[in-house]
């Protein structure tokens, strides 16, 4: 797999960094592309490090080296041979491969902003609700940018209102909004599977945009007690960081409910906002699917579920029990609310929420990871 002709140019939407791309597969687009509106030109650096990210683990799924023409971070060139290893454990169709660069140096650092990938859901709430406490603390370099990176590359008018809700939160938590555009999902999604490769994915994203940021969060999908494979991971996330870019795994020491209940119940601005489900449009929740129905579960458990104003007001427990579960991972995260309910003295919504995990029987972990 090469990738060549790395450019920063302006679009009609703002600037892109681009590379061309070219591999014994083929593939859906001949570039690859992070475009931001409205972004300025110095902050998207025209180097390899963001496509090394985005084309580790497709090479790997390939079997044949990636070249990058383009200068590469010399720390994210010895963390990616980690990063191989890891992927190849967890998953056994990767396999490592050669890795060869334009030239190995030193990112230079930009601006120094503080990005957090947000996209209204509970995980990136709660990190930003997170951020806010400790703003008052020595040192704390508070988030200056919710980044929302439009992975599924949704137009129209539903996104749009999804972009201006993105920019409501960003403006009352003392942020800016930064949207970005790329066609990394569709291009990959031939050779990977999005729940393991999702991580690296935003981790090419931050690095697209090192000219704006010195250190960017990914919110944690689990717990530290509760750690799969999975995309993005404690193990895995900081070794994206660069000489001017920390990468930073945050919020693992908190389950679900733990999130609502300690930060996103308090806040009326969250529970106004809450996206947890993209199964209809774009940042619309469906209040039927697993995701929805397990986060309902949490927010009655934290007794605010008549507040949030983006999912039904009564829980459904015919519905919580009957619902399909379709992964090992939807499963175990919904026996984890319901250990939760059966502590916090709510049994009809353990027994629910057992009955929905249990339905299909348990799917073993090695059909998912191996």
């Amino acid at each position: 797999m090469i990738v060549e002709d790395v450019r920063n140019e302006p679009v009609a939407a703002g600037r892109r960094l681009s590379a061309a791309v070219r591999a014994t597969a083929e593939l859906p687009s001949a570039r690859l592309h992070f475009t931001v509106p409205g972004g300025a030109d110095d902050w998207l650096p025209e180097r390899g490090d963001a496509f090394l990210a985005a084309l580790l683990m497709p090479a790997m799924s390939l079997g044949e080296e990636l070249v990058v023409d383009a200068p590469v971070s010399a720390r994210l060139l010895r963390s990616a041979r980690t990063v191989m290893e890891i992927y190849a454990a967890w998953w056994a169709r990767l396999r490592e491969v050669r890795l060869t660069v334009g030239e190995p140096v030193e990112a230079t650092r930009g601006q120094d902003g503080v990005g957090l990938f947000f996209t209204l859901g509970v995980d990136s709430f709660y990190s930003l609700l997170g951020d806010r406490e400790r703003r008052a603390e020595p040192a704390h370099r508070p988030v200056s940018e919710l980044l929302f990176v439009n992975f599924e590359q949704h137009t129209g008018p539903d996104y749009e209102h999804l972009l201006g809700r993105v920019r409501l939160v960003a403006g009352r938590s003392g942020c800016r909004a930064v949207p970005v555009e790329t066609n990394l999902r569709a291009l990959t999604a031939p050779l990977v599977r999005w729940e393991d490769y999702h991580g690296a994915a935003l981790a090419a994203t931050a690095l697209a945009l090192q000219g704006l940021l010195g250190r960017c969060l990914i919110a944690a999908s689990f717990e530290y007690r509760h750690l799969p494979p999975y995309g993005s991971h404690p193990v895995l996330d900081h070794l994206w960081s660069t000489e001017a870019l920390d990468v930073v795994h945050d919020g693992a020491g908190a389950t679900r409910t733990q999130k609502v209940a300690r930060r996103l119940a308090r806040s009326e601005l969250a529970l106004r906002q809450l996206a947890v489900c993209w199964r209809g449009r774009p940042g619309q929740n469906c209040g039927a699917c697993e995701k929805c129905l397990r986060t309902m579960v949490t927010l009655e458990l934290a007794g605010v579920l008549g507040r949030c104003g983006t999912l039904p007001g009564v829980l459904d427990l015919e519905r919580l029990g009957s619902v399909p579960m379709h992964s090992a991972d939807a499963r175990e995260a919904m026996r984890e609310v319901a250990l939760e309910a059966r502590a916090g003295g709510r049994p009809e919504l353990a027994e629910a929420a057992e009955l929905a995990a249990d339905r299909h029987g348990p799917l073993p972990r090695a059909a998912v990871t191996r």
